[in-house]
């Protein structure tokens, strides 16, 4: 499925008491792409795609994956823009 993030939208992780688990902060320079996205699936799609692949996770690199995603998507990338990840990131 090309957005299988979608179909965990809305999904939370909870503790063994059933206590929502905060979702985590990404940084600034990471920005979803495609319809419909939002930090959470942001987080979903780079979670697995460090999980699933060795190869590095650069984003999606044509400015044309905004007018249509469905055509312009590279599939081996997750569903952000191209992004850097800086010093004050790792910090």
């Amino acid at each position: 499925q090309l957005f299988w993030e979608k179909r965990l939208q809305g999904l939370s992780a909870s503790d063994v008491s059933e206590q929502i688990i905060k979702s985590m902060e990404l940084p600034k320079g990471l920005q979803g792409v495609g319809p419909g996205n939002n930090d959470d699936t942001l987080l979903s799609a780079v979670a697995s795609a460090l999980h699933t692949s060795s190869a590095p996770i650069t984003g999606q690199h044509s400015a044309a994956v905004e007018k249509n995603p469905a055509v312009w998507l590279n599939t081996s990338q997750p569903l952000c823009k191209a992004f850097i990840v800086t010093d004050d990131d790792i910090r």
